[in-house]
């Protein structure tokens, strides 16, 4: 199985027959506000699917969202071994229970040809109540998809977005995903009501930040990809925290964390490989769309088309928003001779306080995929020179490097595709009057190799002072940069 696969898996295949829905229409001209509706033709590229789950051995269920509010009522629809009085708890990342639920579980099939577009439909199981008192958080039940408790009503410090997207990207319930079984096979849209499978195998890239945040104090708040569609989720908060493998963008997301900038608050962005592919929702917001394939989608060739945001037609550079991109970086396990973390090349800055951290010092985070700022010159794998960020490219007020790693960028054709990409560890700002963006550029900042991994007191450190200096307006830059 790949992990985020890249260019290589942009497929123009003629979709089969019979794997279509006529839309009326080849080419729509679809208004920016409504350009997320149930539109879509190819639902799949082939008709392979990956062998059904033996339901019978194992409980999996799915929820009917994936953002509540503390005292909503969940839906929950179950599958798994016959039990009239089948416990179900309700927990957090590190498994500390806050409610607990009995119902009746049975085995249950998928009710559906295509369930990567119309959901599982298994039968429901019951309705709950959540507790009143829960808090903004990650939470889960036993066999379930995790979801977030929300409160956008109420002023917050800190906003933090979890990654349901790229989670749902990944995920083959049902027998498909935007990977799965094969590139020539996948689906190009990928429903929310599925159970999760598939996910245990792939790279955890967000657990490790998720059980230390239980052990803070912050006053934080949580939403998901689509909770960034709308700004009032994010607008009450003094800083905004992209965390994990974030990978699927829409539009309107992308648009309203550049709000939140230039609005002055500060942005973390603890990911890599961030804001690869853009997507769109269905009216529901029970379905992801994304082709991958521009003469695949329905709205080919308009700012919508779902494909790579690094596409020149869609006039919205990654970097534009984050100042790295996968294409300037690429995969950091794949260097036989890779540093496995970045070198430090400037050991003053404030985000490095209480490290020790000196420059020429590597601080471990072993990388799957590195996203990486413009550079005058790449610099090849094994050289000690040190590379200096093209600011003419990127045109910010301010920018600065604070750590490198080498990457190679595809070579999934085979090695002489490949090319040199850098993970860059940056911190800069737009404008003078917008916020200041960190962009750890990492897909394991927030992974058990980074957060829990060899040099994790360090990488914990520098997460604390990006946030606690972000909330107490203090500068980001070092001294002579701020």
């Amino acid at each position: 199985m790949l992990v985020g696969c890249k260019k290589s898996e942009i497929i123009t295949t003629t979709p089969k027959p019979g794997n279509t829905v006529n839309t009326g229409s080849t080419n729509p001209d679809i208004p920016p506000k409504v350009y997320d509706q149930s539109l879509y033709s190819t639902t799949e590229l082939g008709p392979n699917l990956i062998k059904g789950t033996d339901f019978s051995k194992t409980l999996y269920g799915y929820t009917d969202k994936l953002s509540y509010k503390a005292g909503d009522m969940i839906t929950l629809y179950y599958s798994g071994p016959d039990n009239p009085k089948q416990a179900i708890h309700l927990s957090d990342f590190n498994g500390k229970i806050y409610a607990s639920y009995t119902t009746s579980v049975k085995v249950q099939k998928v009710n559906t040809e295509k369930p990567w577009l119309d959901g599982c439909k298994f039968e429901k199981t019951g309705e709950f109540k959540l507790p009143d008192t829960l808090k903004p958080g990650v939470y889960r039940f036993r066999g379930t998809n995790y979801f977030v408790i929300s409160d956008t009503e109420n002023p917050y410090d800190i906003t933090i977005v979890y990654p349901t997207n790229t989670d749902n990207a990944y995920n083959y319930g049902g027998g498909k995903s935007a990977y799965d079984p094969d590139l020539g096979n996948r689906a190009t849209v990928s429903s929310y009501l599925r159970y999760q499978d598939g996910l245990v195998g792939r790279k955890d890239f967000t657990s490790s930040f998720f059980f230390w945040m239980l052990t803070q104090n912050y006053n934080a708040n949580y939403i998901t990809d689509a909770d960034l569609d709308d700004y009032k989720n994010i607008e009450k908060s003094k800083l905004l925290m992209i965390v994990g493998h974030s990978e699927y963008w829409t539009r309107a997301a992308r648009e309203n964390v550049d709000k939140f900038v230039a609005s002055g608050k500060n942005m973390l962005v603890l990911s890599g490989n961030t804001m690869y592919w853009q997507v769109r929702y269905n009216k529901k917001d029970n379905l992801m769309i994304c082709y991958k394939d521009n003469n695949l989608d329905p709205l080919k060739d308009t700012p919508y088309s779902s494909i790579l945001w690094e596409t020149d037609f869609l006039k919205y550079p990654i970097t534009s928003s984050i100042g790295a991109d996968f294409s300037g970086g690429g995969y950091g396990s794949k260097l036989t001779n890779r540093q496995d973390g970045y070198k430090i090349v400037n050991d003053k800055s404030p985000l490095f306080e209480g490290t020790g951290l000196k420059n020429g010092d590597i601080l471990k985070i072993p990388t799957v995929e590195y996203d990486g700022a413009p550079v005058v010159k790449m610099i090849m794998p094994g050289s000690k020179e040190i590379p200096v960020i093209d600011n003419s490219k990127l045109k910010f007020d301010k920018i600065e490097l604070l750590g490198y790693d080498f990457a190679v960028n595809g070579g999934v054709e085979g090695p002489e595709k490949a090319t040199n990409g850098l993970g860059t560890f940056i911190v800069f700002r737009k404008t003078p009057t917008s916020g200041t963006v960190v962009n750890t550029a990492t897909t394991d900042w927030c992974s058990k190799r980074g957060m829990a991994g060899a040099d994790k007191e360090k990488v914990i450190r520098i997460t604390k002072n990006m946030i606690d200096k972000s909330l107490q307006g203090e500068s980001l830059f070092t001294p002579q940069h701020a």
